[in-house]
C-alpha cells in the first residue's frame, strides 16, 4: 500500500523543449512560478505515474505542492510507495514527463520514464478530466556525492567556452592590427590554446565522473557484478571514442540517435536486478543477460553492427 511519506523530485526547468505534439514550448522562471502558484491539489490533484498514462493506469503517489528553486521546478510527492522511492533514489528513472493543461498553467500529472514500473498492489487509478493536455519530457538527474548538477556543469562549460571564443576573437583582432608585435600575437595564441586544452581536459573529467557514477549505480542496483566495474568502465570509455551515432529505442517506443557509449550504458540500465551474482569468468551468462564485454572487441566494428 502507498506510504504517507514525501519525496522531492525535479520535474521541469527553464528553456525551450518539444511537447508531445512536437511543438516548441518555452518556459521561463515566471512560467514555472505560475505553474507552482496555480497548483491546488484540492481542485486538481496531479498523480505520479509511469510513462504517459491512460485513465485506467495506477497512481504511484500524488503531488503535494510545487516549488521553484532557481531554474528548476520541484514537486513534493506524497503517498509514494517505498519501492518507488528507492527506484528514484537509485537513478532508475532518468527522465521525467510533466503534463500540463493546454494553457500551460496547471499541472496534470508527473510521469517517470525509462524503466518498467514495479508491481505494487492497492494503488488507486488515475482519473483525468477535461481536454487532453501537453506533455514535456525532462532529464531527471539523481542527487548524491560531490558530482555537480547538470545545470552547474552546463554553466561551467559555458563559461569556459565563452573564454575560448573571447580569446579567439582577441587573436583575430591582434592579427589584423599592423602595429601589433609578433610576440603579442604568439602570447595570445598560446593563451587561447592553453584555455582550449584546459576546457577539453575539464570536459573529459566530467565525462569520466559521469561514467563512473552510472556504472556504480548499476552495481548498487544489482545489475552489474562489482568485479566487472573496471572492465565495464574501460569498455564504455573505448565506445566514447566512437563518433558514429547508433539508434536506441526507449521503453516508450521512442527511437533516438545516441552515442555508442550511451546505448551500451542504457542497455545495462534496462536490465532487471540479478540477485544471483556469480563468478562470470567461469559461468555462462544468465538467461536474458549479455555476457560481460570482451575488451579485445573493436568499438568501431561493434558500432557498425548496432
Amino acid at each position: 500500500m502507498p506510504e504517507n511519506n514525501d519525496l522531492w523530485i525535479r520535474i521541469a526547468r527553464t528553456g525551450t523543449f518539444k511537447d508531445s505534439e512536437g511543438r516548441q514550448q518555452s518556459f521561463g522562471a515566471s512560467d514555472l512560478d505560475t505553474i507552482a502558484s496555480t497548483y491546488d491539489p484540492a481542485q486538481l490533484e496531479a498523480p505520479l505515474v509511469f510513462g504517459h498514462p491512460k485513465d485506467s493506469d495506477p497512481a504511484y503517489g500524488w503531488v503535494k505542492r510545487l516549488e521553484r528553486r532557481g531554474e528548476i521546478l520541484f514537486a513534493q510527492m506524497a503517498q509514494v510507495p517505498s519501492a518507488v522511492r528507492e527506484l528514484v533514489k537509485n537513478g532508475r528513472y532518468r527522465y521525467v514527463s510533466m503534463s500540463l493543461t493546454p494553457d500551460k498553467k496547471r499541472l496534470r500529472h508527473v510521469g517517470l520514464l525509462g524503466a518498467v514500473p514495479p508491481a505494487i498492489e492497492g494503488l488507486g487509478p488515475v482519473a483525468f478530466a477535461g481536454e487532453p493536455g501537453i506533455s514535456i519530457d525532462f532529464t531527471q538527474e539523481t542527487q548524491g556525492g560531490n558530482m555537480p548538477t547538470p545545470e552547474e556543469m552546463q554553466q561551467q562549460i559555458g563559461a569556459l567556452q565563452q573564454q575560448v571564443e573571447d580569446l579567439k576573437a582577441e587573436v583575430t583582432k591582434l592579427k589584423t592590427e599592423r602595429d601589433e608585435s609578433a610576440k603579442g600575437k604568439e602570447d595570445a595564441q598560446k593563451k587561447a590554446e592553453e584555455t582550449t586544452a584546459e576546457f577539453s581536459a575539464y570536459k573529459k573529467g566530467i565525462e569520466v565522473k559521469e561514467r563512473e557514477k552510472r556504472v556504480d549505480s548499476l552495481i548498487a542496483a544489482g545489475k552489474l557484478e562489482p568485479a566487472k566495474r573496471e572492465e565495464t568502465l574501460s569498455f564504455a570509455a573505448a565506445l566514447a571514442e566512437v563518433s558514429t551515432p547508433v539508434s536506441f529505442s526507449s521503453s516508450t517506443g521512442k527511437v533516438e540517435q545516441v552515442s555508442a557509449q550511451e546505448k551500451f550504458l542504457r542497455d545495462l540500465e534496462s536490465r532487471e536486478k540479478d540477485p544471483r551474482f556469480v563468478d562470470f569468468s567461469s559461468a555462462a551468462p544468465l538467461p536474458g543477460h549479455a555476457a560481460a564485454p570482451n575488451m579485445t572487441i573493436n568499438p568501431a566494428e561493434l558500432t557498425a553492427k548496432m
